[in-house]
């Protein structure tokens, strides 16, 4: 088959971009991404002036400014990228210049800062998404094909079987905090499975921990299990203390159906930042015999056209709203925080119950 896992892009592409923030991320995916897709950055801002400039003579971009309301001015659309605590101020200025805004993730750190964060931009009016860009990781976007097509059957699994050695030192700050490891990093996970199964899980059940003696105050690994209606479940399984080489980890997907199989090893995660290489090998019950699939492109940077694109294309009108906007990427962080609430109950959350 020939797999389709390009994001599509927008017919108009000279929207001018302002970037909200200048941290490693935005050095190393978003705006090479942008670059790659032939985006139009106009300016930049971020609290350290210095670090702005030094991003903005990276990668050539025309202005720095000096505040978050100037760089509202001169654009169409905010790449929002700043620590999720001050999103938002920051939206709350942006939403009042109607500015299309893009987000990273997560939205934010509590479920009810959340729903007042969505409700805010609600009320405003403005075009908003939240920057959930593993859809876009090619094989996810590959495995999004092969099941709605129908190629391989009914799904009835999917698995995220994460062993790897996560240089938490980058983020001294992310240590701190008591929720670590499914708020910031299976996050991508749940938004993925969400994205994969195309409807919502009934309940969910986590438990969460870390290594002993390891000095973090939240969890570094997590089992996470979610049951859908039918026959249908999805398990994250990750462990961020698989420290004696590559030969002792995985970082893969699986997803297993009636008539087929897919299993994407996410090359990213065995050597952050840097990544060793990817893989994707499925197999058709029709054809009996397991398939390679190689893309050029990779989930650092390329996946970070997509949530752009897609806000793109929704302001444009080509679609009725983007993919990733912020009503839908409430649904991911409810599973979110129900990991959270299943951590310290230590029971299973009913998701379908009627929140408050």
């Amino acid at each position: 088959m020939q797999l389709e896992y390009l994001p599509v892009l927008p017919q108009k592409m000279d929207y001018r971009i302002g970037i909200c923030g200048a941290g490693g991320i935005v050095n190393d995916a978003h705006l090479p991404a942008y670059r790659k897709a032939g985006f139009h950055v106009e300016c930049i801002y971020d609290k350290d002036r210095a670090r702005a400039e030094q991003t903005a003579a990276k990668f050539e971009i025309g202005r720095v400014c000096t505040s978050v309301e100037e760089l509202a001015e001169r654009v169409d659309i905010v790449d929002i990228a700043v620590p999720a605590q001050e999103n938002n101020p920051v939206i709350a200025a942006l939403a009042a210049a109607e500015v299309a805004l893009l987000i990273q993730k997560p939205l934010a750190e509590d479920w009810q800062t959340a729903k007042d964060t969505v409700a805010q931009i609600r009320a405003s009016g403005v075009l908003a998404a939240v920057n959930q860009q593993m859809r876009w990781e090619p094989g996810v976007r590959a495995c999004r094909h092969l099941l709605a097509s129908g190629a391989l059957g009914e799904l009835y699994d999917i698995a995220f079987l994460i062993y790897v050695h996560t240089p938490w030192h980058m983020w001294g700050w992310l240590k701190e905090k008591e929720t670590i490891e499914v708020l910031y990093h299976s996050i991508h996970y749940l938004d993925s499975i969400r994205y994969l199964a195309g409807y919502e899980p009934l309940s969910l059940y986590a438990s969460g921990s870390t290594r002993p003696g390891y000095d973090a105050a939240g969890e570094t690994r997590i089992c996470t299990h979610l049951t859908f209606p039918g026959q249908l479940r999805a398990t994250v399984l990750s462990n961020h203390h698989a420290e004696f080489g590559e030969e002792g980890q995985q970082s893969e997907f699986r997803v297993d159906a009636t008539d087929g199989a897919l299993v994407r090893r996410l090359g990213l995660l065995l050597d952050y930042p840097r990544g060793a290489p990817d893989a994707l090998r499925y197999i058709r019950r029709s054809e009996g015999k397991w398939r390679q699939a190689e893309f050029e492109e990779k989930w650092f940077p390329d996946a970070f056209v997509g949530p752009m694109s897609s806000l793109m294309r929704a302001l444009a009108g080509e679609i009725e709203k983007p993919e990733t906007d912020v009503e839908d990427n409430l649904k991911t962080l409810r599973l979110v925080f129900a990991a959270y609430e299943s951590m310290r109950t230590g029971q299973a959350i009913d998701l379908t119950r009627k929140d408050s």
